[in-house]
């Protein structure tokens, strides 16, 4: 079945991003001390280890190439090579399923973890409440300083933060499905 070149390219932009997301998440320290340092690892796997992240890189770039846009008929087409059939997303798709390589979803954890580094005062954490639901979680700090009027959006599948303004949950989480979608 061929994906359309917007579902396709959304795909693997999730598998890269949740590939360089773990690459840099990985504590560099911990693997030079047990891999390099404790003699594990041979040079040419350390050269490997050293380039992953360029790799993951390199892809987002390549990504950034081939993504859709609509032709002067209103069909969907990838903008590196025209075709409403991208070759490349397609190689680079059965490469990431080789590899098994899956978006990893952000966790409670990861989405706390994630808004009190963006929402610290000082060097010192605020204390968050952290709302789950299905497309992510929205935090925001349980004491609102004076004009602090702003609510996080963690993205459950990329991870990435969006600040929205105050408003009730149930009326953000609609809000931003629909932007999610592109609405």
């Amino acid at each position: 079945m061929r994906l359309p070149v917007g579902r396709r390219h959304t795909e693997i932009s999730r598998g890269v991003h949740s590939a360089m997301t773990i690459a840099m998440r990985a504590d560099a320290h911990a693997i030079d001390a047990v891999l390099v340092e404790g003699g594990r690892l041979d040079p040419r796997s350390r050269k490997f280890v050293g380039q992953a992240l360029a790799c993951g890189a390199a892809m987002t770039r390549v990504l950034a190439a081939h993504r859709p846009r609509d032709d002067s008929y209103g069909r969907e087409i990838c903008l590196g090579c025209g075709t409403p059939d991208c070759q490349t997303l397609r190689g680079v798709d059965h490469v990431l399923a080789a590899y098994s390589v899956r978006p990893v979803a952000v966790d409670r954890a990861e989405a706390w973890r994630r808004a009190d580094a963006c929402l610290r005062h000082d060097g010192r954490p605020v204390p968050l409440a952290v709302e789950e639901f299905p497309a992510g979680f929205v935090a925001r700090p349980v004491e609102m300083a004076a004009g602090g009027t702003c609510l996080l959006v963690v993205d459950r599948f990329t991870g990435v933060l969006s600040r929205w303004p105050l408003m009730p949950f149930e009326t953000l989480v609609g809000k931003y499905e629909r932007y999610r979608a592109g609405g």
